[in-house]
């Protein structure tokens, strides 16, 4: 939905985090560490303006951040195909949906209904708003999808963010497919467009919410010593 890739490359140049980058594994979350990487990204998102709309701090919001991205990843993401790209630490996370699975699931049980009132309680309606206007702005070429990358506080700024995204512009390279990427600020906007990625629209979120960026990148062709 939005992104934090921002503070995650936040503290020096971002031609020199895109570049000059220590290893960093990169690894596909396994079901038991999606909790791990939900309190990442809770903590990665804790001041995103989005998310502070939507979940106002007085409501336990890390709390219910986590239950949120925890619950996205088990039904939404995991299900349709997705892939959640975590580090070793389970620092940070990238959850990726290939082509012609970005639509979220029109209907869920009660227990999972359940669930998603749990992370946004009374702001159930609103985030469910939030989804439709964008689900209806979403690029409807195929593509690869950048659903959510984040980094936790502690760790941002060492280009552990453009680290995790590489798995997926990678794989939309290799399928010659532009991938997609919302940004909830224009900052983070600005660094999507350094990895490759266009501005397609600004989107203002309904009821008042802040905008949000949505942008394109084209699939890059191999160099020749890649082809």
């Amino acid at each position: 939905m939005t992104t934090a890739l921002h503070r995650a490359l936040r503290g020096g140049p971002v031609s020199d985090s895109l570049i000059s980058l220590s290893p960093i594994d990169v690894q596909a979350a396994t079901a038991e560490a999606l909790p791990m990487v939900a309190s990442a990204l809770a903590d990665a998102f804790v001041d995103d303006p989005v998310f502070r709309w939507l979940v106002p701090r007085g409501v336990r919001r890390p709390a219910r951040l986590r239950t949120m991205f925890l619950v996205e990843m088990e039904q939404y993401v995991v299900p349709c195909g997705g892939t959640v790209w975590t580090t070793a630490g389970h620092d940070g996370a990238v959850s990726e949906m290939p082509p012609g699975a970005w639509e979220m699931p029109k209907s869920f049980t009660g227990g999972q209904a359940l669930r998603w009132a749990r992370a946004f309680g009374r702001r159930l309606p609103r985030a469910m708003e939030v989804q439709r206007a964008m689900q209806e702005r979403h690029l409807r070429e195929p593509h690869f999808y950048v659903r959510t990358v984040g980094v936790r506080t502690a760790l941002q700024g060492q280009g552990v963010g453009s680290r995790l995204m590489q798995r997926t512009l990678e794989r939309a390279d290799s399928a010659g497919l532009p991938a997609y990427i919302e940004a909830s600020t224009q900052r983070s906007a600005a660094l999507y467009a350094r990895l490759g990625f266009e501005h397609v629209e600004m989107l203002v979120l309904p009821k008042g919410g802040p905008p949000v960026w949505l942008m394109r990148r084209p699939a890059r062709p191999a160099s020749p010593g890649e082809a």
